[in-house]
């Protein structure tokens, strides 16, 4: 190829772009008047809508009407009056008024356009009573465009055909699913009414009233509520969300027929006052279930004439008696402020004592008449949460005229808390068992008589023994200098020489230094796992203790000797153990652990035997 003609490709490539240039690509000046958005080229701001109508050719569409009230809360006027969801009506007006006017078109006639008879009439107002602006929609164009004209102007435009879809909008699409609106910050008054023996009985009532930040239980008792559960319920009714729409009343002052609804004589009725407004949710009868679909009950807000249903757990939860809804603990301390605590136990004509004491670096000890031993703090623990967290399964409710008639008058057990900066403890009184397995307790400062479960309670009839260190015995391992063993046939002594074991009974030997050790190691970390009460009182037969399964007997470099006896197991599977030198501190052991507690003469012999 010579000059000439490269030079003259060239100059046509440079003609060919030139020309594409000026007759097909958008001027930077044009873009934007013949691109803009809706709201743009009619100055209509989606904050500033106040009103939008949308009507349907379709008959089988209902035409909608939603209008902004004075609050921002939109409502649906039209085909009924309901709550909207403020999302989705402002997600279809922003939809629509961002969509791009593609092109203009001056036209002579509308029908052809399908304008004519629209298939959509959006109608939109910001202020006053004559609207912003009217959008006929018609057929859709090529390019996935729809036509479209302002009802005042003479030209038509395109724009996306999503449009249609924006605007193909049912009442249920943009209707609230909320069931019922309140703040539950505000809420200061709650009423439940409901028939506990069917719809023929008379309901029973149970009213809450919020006094500054307390809530109590007004009727059928005067009693603090428990405000968690007070939270709880005005929290899930809030949220309450409807599974479907039943009925709704579309014409004014006709209200909707309840009878196949249960909602005649409803089961269960709940008012709030929240300000100066009133809401009340009725609940009627179950839907009846089609082959394994969620159980739903039908509902209805007696602020809007329309019946829902809803998911039945809102009739578990709004179920509530006085019992459920008051407050069921039974003494008020702080745990984390209480730095000594004292268990006084009666046992007919003696009185025994357990004290905890906090220590500077937030250990506890307890003092016992041989002196003060650590306590084990996740006992101590448990019971500072158990005692804080402890909640009546059923109160007295009737006049307490008498404290006798509950074992309160001279408790068998009282419980006191003392708390940092608090002079006066709180004090727990715990009184006589019920044959239901629960027992009456008080606090010292109420005149309320409560019954809690025993579990706790029988936890602190042990007093010392639940509440000391777990830990058995206290020694350095390197400071065993003996060791003997009974169990069985089986008779065995080993002393340390050094660093090594050797046995002297029933042979005089070498030992297996391991195995050995390892039954060290196991005496080292042996914990209990409870220490067990004095009563009842506990018999060598009755424990094993006459003839012990395993004994264990270990002597320090100190001369301080340590005899660890096991005797059978107990109903649990325990087995019973004690130190010889306290033979009334009887404690539990781990069925898993005896077992490595026991070796054979076989096993302590090395393949290498010493002199005799």
């Amino acid at each position: 190829m010579n000059f000439r003609t490269t030079l003259i490709i060239i100059v046509l490539l440079a003609g060919i772009g030139g020309a594409y240039f000026l007759f097909f690509q958008e001027s930077a000046d044009e873009t934007p008047n013949e691109k803009q958005r809706i709201h743009q080229v009619y100055g209509i701001a989606k904050e500033n809508v106040q009103q939008a109508e949308i009507s349907f050719a379709d008959a089988a569409y209902q035409d909608l009407k939603v209008v902004k009230g004075t609050t921002g809360n939109w409502q649906l006027e039209n085909p009924f009056h309901a709550d909207a969801d403020g999302e989705k009506v402002n997600q279809m007006l922003d939809d629509i008024l961002n969509k791009r006017v593609k092109q203009h078109l001056e036209i002579t006639g509308l029908t052809q356009y399908g304008l004519d008879t629209p298939s959509i009439t959006l109608t939109l107002w910001t202020a006053g009573t004559s609207p912003a602006a009217t959008f006929l929609i018609g057929k859709k164009a090529i390019n996935f465009s729809v036509y479209v004209k302002e009802k005042s102007e003479a030209h038509i435009f395109l724009i996306e055909s999503s449009a249609l879809d924006d605007l193909t909008k049912s009442p249920t699409d943009l209707r609230s699913r909320s069931v019922i609106k309140f703040s539950t910050e505000t809420v200061s008054n709650i009423q439940i009414q409901h028939r506990d023996k069917g719809l023929t009985s008379q309901p029973s009532t149970v009213n809450c009233e919020k006094r500054g930040d307390t809530w109590l239980v007004t009727h059928p008792i005067e009693a603090k509520a428990d405000a968690e559960e007070i939270e709880t319920l005005l929290s899930e009714l809030r949220a309450l969300q409807v599974s479907t729409f039943e009925v709704d009343t579309v014409e004014p002052n006709v209200p909707v027929r309840l009878e196949n609804s249960g909602l005649d004589t409803p089961r269960l009725q709940i008012e709030l006052i929240d300000g100066d407004k009133t809401y009340a949710l009725h609940i009627g009868s179950a839907v009846p279930s089609e082959g394994g679909t969620q159980e739903r009950v039908y509902v209805k807000s007696v602020h809007q004439d329309a019946i829902y249903t809803v998911s039945d757990d809102i009739y578990k939860l709004l179920n509530k008696s006085a019992f459920d809804l008051r407050d069921k603990r039974v003494i008020d301390f702080q745990r984390t402020d209480t730095v000594r605590f004292a268990i006084s136990t009666r046992r007919q004509q003696d009185e025994e004592k357990t004290v905890g004491t906090k220590n500077y670096d937030n250990t506890w000890e307890l003092e016992t008449s041989t002196g003060k031993i650590k306590a084990d703090a996740a006992a101590v623990d448990d019971l500072l949460f158990g005692v804080d967290s402890l909640e009546a399964t059923a109160f007295v409710d009737k006049p307490v005229n008498s404290l006798a008639s509950y074992g309160l008058a001279l408790p068998s057990i009282k419980v006191a808390f003392t708390q940092r900066g608090e002079e006066k403890p709180a004090v727990l009184l715990i009184g006589d068992p019920v044959e239901d397995g629960t027992v009456y307790v008080k606090a010292e400062d109420s005149v309320q008589v409560a019954r809690v479960k025993r579990s706790l309670i029988d936890k602190i009839a042990l007093g010392t023994a639940w509440l000391r260190d777990k830990q058995v015995l206290n020694f350095h391992i390197d400071d065993v200098i003996r060791l003997t063993l009974l169990h069985g046939e089986e008779s065995l002594t080993c002393q340390r020489l050094g660093t090594n074991w050797r046995l002297t009974a029933p042979v005089k030997e070498n030992a297996n230094n391991a195995e050995v050790n390892a039954i060290i190691y196991e005496l080292d970390d042996l914990r209990a796992d409870a220490y067990v009460g004095n009563e009842p009182i506990l018999t060598d037969t009755a424990t094993g203790f006459n003839s012990p399964q395993v004994q264990l007997t270990i002597e320090l470099r100190n001369q301080k000797v340590y005899t660890l006896q096991v005797g059978r197991t107990d109903a649990s599977g325990h087995f019973y153990a004690r130190l010889q030198h306290e033979p009334n501190l009887i404690f539990l052991l781990n069925a898993e652990l005896v077992p490595k507690l026991k070796t054979t003469l076989a096993l302590l012999r090395t393949s290498e035997q010493g002199s005799p």
